[in-house]
């Protein structure tokens, strides 16, 4: 299992961009992760989320569904 950190940026006038910003296989560390990366952002159009992913050799496509679902 592998936890991804997802990082989300609100545009007022485009579509939300979502990346990857770090990852790792321990859920305590991904919160706390999680915790870090809400704790330094200071634009209050980024967001920040938690993705629990199961490697299934298909490719991860990520959707603003997906994302919110995440929180």
């Amino acid at each position: 299992m592998m936890y991804l950190i997802i990082k989300e940026i609100d545009y007022e006038n485009l579509d939300n961009t979502y990346r990857v910003v770090d990852h790792t296989d321990d859920p305590d560390k991904a919160n706390d992760m999680l915790q870090g990366y809400r704790l330094i952002e200071k634009d209050k159009t980024t967001y920040y989320s938690i993705l629990k992913y199961e490697q299934t050799g298909k490719p991860l496509v990520l959707t603003e569904e997906v994302a919110h679902s995440a929180n």
